[in-house]
């Protein structure tokens, strides 16, 4: 009986948990590859699984009679939902783009998820009722939703074309309904006339909820701050949700007072080297940096969670902890996704350093409290005041380019600065609050310290990010930047600038416009806006179109405080807001260069990458035309991609690269970076490798590849991780 209970639960979390990343890819090519797709799927599922667990605290009397007819209109739902069309030619049907993706995934897999989300802690109901610890098979479901996180990039997305992965899930879906039919009938057991319910205290109740909404949004802000200010790297979401499942595994099987001293103990200490983290915006080595935020995680989460297993009520309430875990969730979730853009708007990753400090105040009920005070705080903020600001000026600061030089003068910067005030405010761990305040005071002081980036000018945020317009310490450059990536620079000063980083005249996109002689590039478009750079190469009498998804790189770009390269452009200029994949499906206007630029951040946009893409870019050249992508990715591998999917087109398209990686002193002076291009093209005669009528050894023919070929409904993207790198 153990078995086959625990077996149903663990196969509702698989399926629960495969099918988010699953629907959330199918809609990519629908809605464009913004992070506000992901938003409105994360809401969804969030709120789904908040009406499944209030079902089923309201069938917690009689679940058997409703059971059935759920189960069968989840059935029905799936084989309904399969016939609604997904994919490029699906129509959204209202002007808000979020409310699309709600009404797609309600029609497809709303009403089989909520059935999954309410019959779940149902079963788990029938197995108390035998008068048996559920618990443990909670721990069970989390099992089952960690294997299906980590099962879909490793083995379902590898494997399997969408269509094939929507019947499998159904055809999982039935298997599964089988499994709760025989739960069912294994669990008849006499149901109680009245049973004796103890009303939970408000405090209780709102401590549960806490505990899980801080989770929720610590879970997130590591997520953002790993994937934005370290390394984008994709799939890299996985690892905290993962971490974040496994906590509850751990705590809710066996979890003893002596674990939860141990946490409590070396939690703290995890948070100081957090803060000394985030303070020294330390991004490399990868692998080191990741691994401190990813273990300060796992530690706050299994404190918290340990606190909610530790305080779970009787079995008769266990449909009501559920649903109050959840609330907690949505209202993390809620928090991060919505409010904090609007919130901290103008401030940056703001709610990272606030559950930061929150995670400092919780405490396990076996842990020694003291009385606290706010005198401390002060004392320790001012403390960091003098470290973070008298270290800058009494260190000389580093003049040399060399790396190593320069990483080990931010680590000694960033040990004094920051390491002594947070040294001080952890010999305050046994009071909680006025730890917590304390490293408050050390975070807040710490954020007034110097950018590596250089002085930030401007903060902006939105549901796409936070960007942050800097000028560099010498007062050359002025700079575009998200998280770890450089979208643009300007030398100040300039009239009509000349672009610099990946865009500088003597890359490979000064050198493919070089080539084009002027009557082959009088209608341009250009796939990602940054600075504006690419403006530099037009002239007048061309028409130049520019396709951005997020207005906020528009109005900054746009701003001749910053940036001067749309102003001083001498061609007739059109900026397109939106996913540009969508916008060209609608504009049937036709280039004769077309400029992709969308992918030179290390998060891919999968859906721009397809074969069906790549055949709408075709459909937009000119008959002579020629597509010049930059691929440049330290972790993916995308140029060999390309040419497999060109030559999945037509294999008569011609492909030529340049991995531009020599920047000499005086190129990296003028701020060239680094960078690799692709051009495609029709025939040879297309291919701007020939400069001044001599051919150009930069741009050779990429060697043939074996390795995935990316479709809408197929994208692997270990199939393209380069070997041997982080």
């Amino acid at each position: 009986m153990t078995g086959l209970f625990a077996a149903t639960v663990f196969a509702s979390a698989v399926l629960t948990f495969v099918v988010q990343p699953m629907m959330g890819k199918q809609l990519l090519p629908i809605a464009g590859g913004t992070p506000g797709v992901w938003n409105a799927c994360l809401l969804f599922f969030q709120s789904a699984l908040l009406l499944g667990y209030l079902l089923a605290h309201q069938f917690r009397r009689r679940p058997t009679r409703h059971v059935v007819p759920l189960l069968i209109l989840g059935a029905v739902a799936v084989v309904a939902g399969r016939s609604v069309p997904l994919g490029p030619g699906a129509q959204f049907t209202t002007d808000i783009p979020a409310a699309d993706v709600l009404i797609l995934l309600a029609m497809t897999v709303g009403v089989p998820f909520v059935v999954l989300s309410m019959t779940a802690p149902l079963v788990q109901s029938w197995y108390a009722r035998a008068a048996r610890n559920p618990y443990p098979l909670y721990a069970a479901s989390n099992l089952g939703s960690f294997a299906g996180l980590l099962s879909y990039p490793l083995l379902v997305e590898p494997l399997a074309p969408l269509a094939a992965q929507r019947l499998g899930w159904a055809v999982g879906f039935g298997v599964w309904v089988l499994g709760v039919l025989a739960c069912a009938r294994a669990a008849r057991h006499p149901i109680p006339p009245r049973e004796e319910v103890v009303a939970l205290p408000r405090r209780r109740v709102l401590k549960w909820v806490g505990l899980a909404a801080l989770t929720s949004s610590f879970l997130m802000s590591t997520t953002t701050h790993l994937t934005t200010d370290i390394a984008p790297v994709p799939l890299l979401w996985v690892i905290p949700l993962g971490l974040y499942l496994l906590s509850f595994v751990v705590v809710f099987s066996r979890w003893p007072d002596s674990a939860r001293r141990l946490t409590a103990r070396l939690t703290p200490m995890m948070l100081c080297f957090l803060a000394v983290a985030v303070l020294t915006r330390a991004g490399e080595p990868m692998t080191v940096i990741a691994a401190v935020h990813l273990a300060a995680f796992f530690a706050v989460a299994l404190l918290c969670h340990g606190e909610l297993a530790a305080d779970r009520p009787a079995a008769n309430q266990l449909t009501v902890f559920y649903l109050w875990l959840s609330v907690g969730g949505v209202l993390g979730g809620l928090f991060n996704t919505f409010a904090a853009p609007v919130l901290f708007s103008s401030l940056g990753n703001v709610e990272y350093p606030l559950a930061i400090v929150l995670a400092a105040l919780v405490r396990p009920a076996v842990w020694e409290r003291r009385r606290s005070d706010f005198v401390w705080p002060l004392v320790v903020g001012a403390v960091a005041a003098v470290f973070v600001f008298g270290v800058q000026v009494v260190m000389p600061k580093v003049t040399s380019d060399n790396p190593a030089d320069v990483m080990l003068d931010r680590v000694v910067r960033g040990g004094l600065s920051f390491g002594a005030p947070a040294a001080v405010a952890f010999s305050l761990v046994w009071r909680p609050v006025r730890f917590s305040l304390s490293l408050a005071a050390v975070l807040f002081v710490g954020s007034f310290a110097p950018n590596p980036h250089g002085t930030t000018l401007e903060t902006s945020r939105n549901f796409f990010g936070t960007l942050r317009v800097t000028r560099s310490d010498d007062g050359q450059f002025t700079r575009i930047v998200h998280g770890t990536t450089l979208h643009g620079q300007q030398k100040a000063g300039e009239g009509r600038p000349v672009p610099a980083t990946y865009y500088h005249p003597s890359g490979p996109l000064g050198q493919a416009f070089a080539g084009l002689p002027p009557e082959r590039r009088r209608r341009v478009g250009v796939v990602g806006l940054g600075a504006g750079a690419a403006a530099a190469y037009a002239n007048a009498g061309e028409a130049w179109t520019f396709f951005e998804i997020d207005p906020a790189v528009v109005r900054i770009a746009q701003n001749t405080r910053y940036f001067t390269f749309l102003s001083t452009c001498p061609a007739a200029k059109d900026i397109r807001l939106g996913d540009a994949r969508r916008e060209l499906a609608r504009d049937p206007a036709v280039f004769d260069v077309l400029v992709l630029d969308a992918f030179n951040s290390d998060a891919v946009p999968v859906h721009m990458l397809t074969v069906e893409a790549m055949q709408l870019y075709l459909s937009r050249l000119a008959a002579n035309g020629v597509i010049v992508m930059h691929v440049s990715n330290r972790y993916l591998d995308l140029a060999p991609l390309v040419s497999r999917v060109a030559a999945a087109v037509d294999p008569s398209l011609v492909v030529r690269w340049d991995d531009d990686r020599g920047v000499n002193d005086s190129q990296n002076a003028e701020g060239k970076t680094a960078s690799t291009w692709v051009v495609v093209g029709r025939r040879a005669a297309d291919v701007p490798a020939l400069a001044n009528g001599r051919p150009n050894p930069r741009w050779q023919a990429l060697p043939p590849s074996s390795g995935p070929v990316w479709r809408d409904d197929f994208s692997n993207l270990l199939g393209v991780w380069r070997r041997g790198e982080e």
